[in-house]
């Protein structure tokens, strides 16, 4: 886990405009801002002359011969603008660790400082110059990537002239107050500034995301996916967007060549049905089709497979507890080897799941998931709490990520939560939305699909987003625990309210009262890397032995963590760095057995709850 990943934001800040500036991953219904169409006509004409490994290797001058008189202009002025009321004095922070300045600074005239500003993590040198009243642009963060972005700050020229900032590009800009303990970084709001000089202080600051960096990433941002699409329909997985007695929702992908997609299913044969003339009755059935939607996912910097189409179909109208098959391609064009799904069952039986955490697009996946089905061939679906990937913003990720799942996603769906890898740098979660069909009964406010809840048989799934605001989901929640009289509670989530290395108290403060009056008998987290188990926990303490009190647990698929200084009092499990580990749990009207196991099939921990 990086630390720098690990701070969350308590508000949601995400800015649309931020997000529409990006080069285009993901296709979202808007033109392209001015700086993304300039990189993409950049990237255009390097991978006209350059090879995939020159493009891979490309340092700053090489990236300087493709851009034009006319590019530096866009990339120097159309960045970040706004309009000032009164002449004013124009504050940029640049880190002081990277390599190159941006080279608009001295081109358009900024003078470096001897001021410096500084947080807990960096150092920044301060760049100044005056402006007359009016519109005020300013430029690209670099082409390298640079993560700690600069921030501005903003003074009237004329001391005690009442400055006014207006007409943001990107829109929806958040203005504060230069000063010690101001944030910077929405996408990082605990990280504050330390120092500030004194001619500096009370300035309009200026807030800005981490994540605007990957803009104009041109030097070290070309990739190549290993596992390039084709005509062939791949990647195929099951989620659910509605109720898993009568529904399954199909995903998958192929070239933006094939025009259309459709999934075709059918009840799938007996296993136990010897009667040949029977088995060819079953084999003979006629198959029902579903058009499907698609969403073409684009990445000019992924050099052998800049565009693939995603395609989604959803069947309604199942039978509850039966088994179908299916098989997903297009009229004229592949398709798939048939796969079989079953859906939930009408009535309450004995069911079991499997559960990861931060899986982040490793390989480390597969195995877990052959060896989860060997102890566990029932399974009903896998539920990961966040990070599936490393970089949400990178498709080459997902594909990875959909590769390692693959034979268990064809026959059963992943239930997701969103991680902060999945949404980095406050740049949303446009490409995880994009790769599942979720249903649509999250909390008023969030964007749809990135908290949902489900019934399976005797038990309550609620999956929420805490890398969004962890307050405005708490009505939602109330009402959702408060509707269910099943026998077993589960909520899904990232950060864990109680870990080994840092906790988090606005869970513990909105969410946990919830856990406890609504009888959650489990939390699953991840993001810190380490397992663990605590004792049932109520008002923050360890309950009362025979209580009744959530239990908190976390785990990670990539291997442990770093070492812990000491295990909390309320862990009843805490394991420092080891092996990747997945836990399976089974539910019967009276009783829960959870077991953790490693690749290996070696146990690490074991649980049983009865009612």
């Amino acid at each position: 886990m990086d630390r720098h990943f690990a701070q969350r934001s308590r508000r949601h800040v995400v800015v649309l405009g931020i997000l529409l500036a990006t080069l285009p991953t993901v296709c979202i219904g808007a033109p392209p801002s001015p700086i993304a169409s300039t990189i993409e006509t950049i990237v255009t004409r390097m991978r006209s002359e350059l090879s995939i490994e020159s493009l891979l290797s490309a340092d700053a001058a090489t990236v300087e011969r493709f851009v034009t008189e006319a590019d530096r202009d866009v990339l120097g002025t159309r960045y970040w603008s706004f309009t000032a009321s009164v002449p004013c004095r124009v504050f940029v922070m640049r880190h002081t660790a990277q390599a190159t300045p941006p080279f608009w600074l001295d081109a358009r005239g900024f003078t470096r400082t001897d001021l410096r500003v500084r947080n807990e993590e960096y150092e920044y040198e301060v760049w100044q110059k005056d402006f007359p009243a009016g519109r005020i642009g300013l430029g690209i963060n670099g082409f390298d990537r640079h993560r700690p972005h600069y921030f501005v700050c903003v003074q009237p020229a004329q001391t005690g002239s009442a400055l006014r900032l207006s007409e943001f590009d990107p829109p929806g800009q958040v203005l504060s107050t230069m000063r010690e303990g101001a944030s910077i970084y929405h996408d990082w709001p605990d990280l504050v500034l330390t120092s500030v000089p004194e001619t500096l202080k009370g300035a309009i600051l200026l807030p800005t995301i981490r994540g605007r960096a990957r803009e104009a990433h041109l030097i070290g941002g070309f990739r190549t996916t290993p596992f390039p699409a084709s005509g062939k329909p791949d990647l195929i997985a099951l989620s659910w967007s509605g109720d898993p007695r009568t529904t399954q929702t199909v995903q998958w992908r192929t070239l933006a060549s094939v025009k259309s997609g459709r999934l075709r299913w059918r009840p799938a044969p007996s296993p136990v049905v010897r009667d040949p003339r029977v088995k060819r009755r079953q084999a003979q059935e006629a198959w029902r089709t579903v058009a499907a939607t698609h969403e073409d996912l684009r990445d000019a910097r992924i050099l052998n497979n800049p565009v693939v189409r995603r395609f989604t179909a959803t069947i309604s109208g199942l039978r509850p507890g039966v088994a179908y098959e299916y098989s997903v391609g297009s009229p004229g064009g592949s398709w798939s080897a048939p796969a079989t799904f079953r859906t939930a069952p009408a009535a309450p039986r004995s069911f079991s799941f499997v559960w990861l955490s931060d899986t982040h697009n490793r390989p480390d996946t597969a195995p877990l998931l052959e060896r989860a089905l060997k102890t566990h061939p029932d399974a009903a679906f896998c539920a990961i709490t966040g990070d599936l990937v490393g970089t949400g913003q990178h498709r080459d990720d997902w594909d990875q990520f959909f590769t390692h799942v693959g034979s268990f996603a064809r026959t059963r769906p992943i239930v997701p939560a969103i991680g902060n890898h999945d949404t980095i740098d406050g740049l949303g979660a446009g490409l995880y939305l994009a790769h599942f069909g979720l249903p649509r009964n999250g909390a008023p406010g969030l964007q749809p699909e990135r908290s949902y809840h489900f019934t399976y048989g005797n038990a309550l799934f609620v999956v929420l987003d805490c890398t969004d605001s962890v307050e405005a989901q708490r009505p939602w929640l109330e009402r959702v625990l408060r509707a269910s009289k099943v026998t077993w509670k589960f909520a899904l989530f990232h950060f864990p309210p109680y870990a080994l290395s840092e906790d988090y108290p606005d869970i513990q403060r909105e969410w946990c009262p919830l856990f406890e009056r609504y009888g959650v008998d489990l939390v699953l987290s991840g993001h810190v890397h380490h397992l663990q188990r605590t004792h049932p926990i109520r008002n923050g303490r360890v309950a009362p032995p025979g209580a009744r009190a959530p239990i908190y647990m976390t785990t990670v698929a990539v291997g442990q963590g770093k070492t812990i200084d000491a295990v909390p009092s309320n862990s009843a499990i805490a394991m420092e760095p080891g092996p990747p580990l997945y836990h399976a749990f089974r539910m019967t009207p009276t009783t829960l057995t959870m077991e953790c196991r490693d690749a290996t099939g070696r146990v690490w921990d074991t649980l049983t709850l009865r009612k």
